[in-house]
This record gives C-alpha cells, structure tokens and sequence, in this order.
C-alpha cells in the first residue's frame, strides 16, 4: 500500500504558517527561506518538477513589483527581513501577509483552513 499523500502547494502553506513548530521550531523568514531552498533541491536530486509553483510565481512578481527600482535588495526574502526590522518572527508573519495578499489579487486563490 502506498501511503504517500500528494504534495498540495497551498496546503504546505497553510500548515507552515499555522504550525511552523513542526517544520523548523520557532517562526523565522530565513529558516522558511531555508525548508523551500531544501525542497526545490530535493526535487531537482529526484529529477521531479518543483511543486512550488505558486511560490516560485511570487518570487518573481516580488521581484518585479517590489524590488524593480531598489538596487540594494537582491531577494524577495532580504527585503523583507529589512523591511520588518531585522526580526525573522515578525518577518515570517509579513511574508505571509504578503504571499498571500499576492495569492488573492493574482491569482483569485486564498490558503485553505487546516482544522
């Protein structure tokens, strides 16, 4: 029997940002810029397509939205981190508000409620 659950992009989402504990300990930008760096590794090594779509979109529209006239930023999650003053906390929560923010005005989608 194969009890492999199918990855769901917006449903990782939604259980990073309600239980960051399980993934990294406490809530922190860098160590969630960390697990998707780790994961798009693991699936190039698997030779699998990346299943962040989603999260790879929002890179770029970040970029081209965000950072398009800054030269002092080179990525969506250094900017962030600046822009909440250095506190990975508070900067995880701001990511989120902004991915999906992002998530809703792009792409018509909102993450799902995990009971």
């Amino acid at each position: 029997m194969n009890m492999k659950k199918e990855f769901v992009e917006l449903e990782f989402f939604s259980d990073v940002k309600k239980r960051p504990g399980v993934y990294f300990g406490c809530p922190s930008l860098l160590s969630l810029r960390d697990l998707l760096t780790g994961m798009d590794i693991a699936f190039r090594f698997e030779h699998t397509e990346s299943p962040l779509k989603l999260f790879h979109s929002f890179v770029i529209w970040y970029r081209e939205e965000k950072l398009a006239d800054q030269d002092t930023y080179a990525c969506w999650w250094n900017h962030i981190l600046y822009i909440s003053g250095n506190d990975g906390r508070y900067a995880f929560e701001r990511f989120f508000a902004i991915f999906e923010r992002y998530l809703h005005d792009v792409h018509h989608v909102s993450l799902p409620i995990l009971e």
